[in-house]
């Protein structure tokens, strides 16, 4: 792999692991949430940061050829979960919760 398309995957899985700590972020204050006002608006940006890392997950990479997605690297296995986690909490809490 030439070294462009290495560091493009690279920027892909950092925004990757971005969205995914702030997803993280944003339901461990859920959890902890007092008042059912402050509880509202952490489910509506959980429900926000939820759908951008799910269309980051599941957005193809534009990094040459198209690449076969293999789950057995960590990469892999973190995407899937991801994927599966936003998808969770999608449904969990809607996509419309303002």
């Amino acid at each position: 792999m030439p070294r462009g398309d290495i560091r493009r995957v690279r920027e892909v899985n950092l925004r990757l692991g971005a969205a995914l700590a702030e997803v993280e972020g944003l339901y461990a204050a859920l959890l902890r949430a007092g008042s059912s006002r402050r509880r509202r608006r952490l489910q509506a940006e959980l429900s926000r940061a939820a759908g951008r890392l799910a269309a980051l997950a599941a957005a193809p990479s534009d990094a040459g050829p198209p690449v076969v997605r293999v789950r057995r690297s960590r990469w892999g296995r973190r995407r899937a979960l991801a994927e599966r986690g936003a998808a969770w909490i999608i449904t969990r809490y809607g996509r419309g919760v303002h």
